[in-house]
């Protein structure tokens, strides 16, 4: 069962990377845009610049599921995949219809990769034979499968869509945790990928949770070296700048050395942490319409100073947690840390 769950992760996740440069470019485009005032124009380039970043959007769910039927079939799979994407696109199944039809047009093409052909028949299998069944099956598919998948993904539209006040505070708080708890593992691709899914819908929002989880536990703990040097270890207070650096950029994982230090003390703190920040982002009202850039891509968000004001409560509360729960440094262990530094 976990090598499954480890193989389905795997899948997903490389739809994701190749369908994040897609998702970065239209956000950054409908931004500009709107920020030249794109929304109220009829004409013009800021009007231009919002229509070709919503074009872009659009390639999002067609480019995740061919790459995740190419991550389960090779490139066979990607003509298929990036079909049923497109009809999950055309029925209003969303991003979970993409997720669906990656998986479908993956396993059907390895499928009929499989069956036996004439000689004659099997040259003309990669051309021919597998684009032709794996795209018709693929499609049929989806076109019946594919209508729940879309009441489902307009319901969760129309929940999040509705969403104010303490309920959409509890949705930054879930969001943030999820984000921060195992730092880039699992639990975290699964909050990224669904706030990835929203930008696709319209929804914003999320994303702004999501990039609290994102910085603010390695900027909170070099925080925390700051305060309380000497409840870290020389190695932990020389990594502060770099940690910072990292997590400035969107690299969770440069919290993880400290995590494995001291994991009792050190995840609650980030997990609370990026939770408070995250349900206070959307409590402000921030929404962030790219998953990627680091804090370079906060001018693009909207709501901006209200984003970094969350994001700022988050990392204080990560690193006033941390110094209160973490112990000082033993003399002897501080001696060792500092010869081997040396």
């Amino acid at each position: 069962m976990k090598k499954i769950l480890e193989e389905v992760k795997t899948h997903l996740m490389t739809g994701v990377s190749y369908m994040l440069p897609f998702v970065v470019a239209g956000g950054l485009l409908l931004t500009l845009g709107l920020l030249l005032g794109g929304g109220e124009q009829e004409s013009g380039f800021a009007k231009k610049a919002v229509e070709t970043g919503v074009l872009v959007f659009s390639l999002m769910v067609p480019v995740m599921a061919g790459y995740m039927s190419y991550s389960i079939a090779d490139r066979p799979g990607i003509a298929p995949g990036m079909v049923g994407g497109l009809i999950a696109n055309e029925i209003g199944a969303g991003f979970l219809g993409g997720i669906v039809a990656g998986f479908i047009a993956g396993y059907i093409v390895n499928f009929l990769k499989k069956i036996p052909m004439h000689s004659y028949l099997a040259a003309l299998k990669p051309i021919i034979v597998i684009p032709l069944l794996g795209v018709g099956i693929v499609s049929l598919l989806m076109y019946i499968i594919g209508q729940p998948i879309a009441l489902l993904s307009k319901g969760l539209e129309g929940w999040l869509t509705s969403m104010s006040g303490g309920n959409l505070l509890v949705l930054g708080l879930i969001i943030g945790a999820m984000m921060a708890v195992d730092m880039g593992g699992p639990i975290n691709k699964v909050a990224f990928a669904f706030c990835v899914g929203m930008l696709n819908e319209g929804i914003y929002a999320p994303m702004a949770a999501c990039w609290i989880g994102i910085m603010t536990p390695p900027i909170g703990l070099a925080l925390a070296t700051r305060l309380a040097p000497k409840k870290f270890t020389v190695g932990e207070r020389m990594s502060a700048l770099p940690t910072t650096i990292m997590g400035a950029t969107g690299i969770t994982e440069g919290a993880i050395p400290f995590a494995v230090g001291a994991p009792l003390q050190v995840i609650p703190s980030i997990v609370v942490g990026s939770a408070v920040g995250g349900a206070l982002a959307l409590l402000f009202g921030a929404e962030a319409p790219v998953p990627s850039g680091g804090v370079f891509i906060i001018p693009f968000f909207v709501k901006p100073f209200m984003f970094l004001l969350a994001f700022a409560v988050g990392i204080v509360v990560t690193a006033l947690m941390t110094v209160l729960l973490k112990k000082n440094i033993e003399e002897e262990e501080e001696v060792a840390y500092t010869q081997e530094a040396v």
